[in-house]
């Protein structure tokens, strides 16, 4: 496994993407290949150590990168129309959407409306 050398001239936790290790100026690290490729790309912060590294470096696994998160889908709010009176949902469509329904309309109507609104809100995003 590759060594990589630290060469900055203060504490330093890269911003590498899933790796995030403190390094201290000077010290060498045992890296799997991918992690070496990544850190190596900044050539002007860390460099590629000989073989001939002190035997204290070489101890322990390879650092590697983390796996990556499984991404969670959010689920969709769960809102109950037929349970909202008119007047919630001409709130509702007022605050959640900026939308401003006629008071005129029936309660059927405002429904409507802002069941339209849910499902442009939603296809949009």
């Amino acid at each position: 496994m590759p060594h990589v050398k630290y060469i900055g001239s203060c504490d330093k936790t890269d911003s590498i993407d899933r790796l995030g290790l403190h390094w201290k100026p000077g010290q060498v690290r045992n890296v799997t290949a991918e992690a070496a490729e990544r850190l190596l790309a900044f050539s002007d912060t860390w460099v590629r150590e000989k073989e001939g590294v002190s035997r204290r470096s070489r101890t322990g696994k390879p650092v590697g990168l983390a796996a990556e998160a499984a991404t969670v889908e959010e689920p969709l709010p769960v809102i109950d129309l037929h349970g909202m009176s008119k007047e919630a949902m001409i709130e509702y469509a007022e605050r959640t959407y900026n939308e401003r329904l006629d008071r005129r309309l029936g309660e059927d109507a405002v429904r409507h409306r802002l069941v339209g609104l849910l499902a442009a809100h939603h296809a949009a995003a």
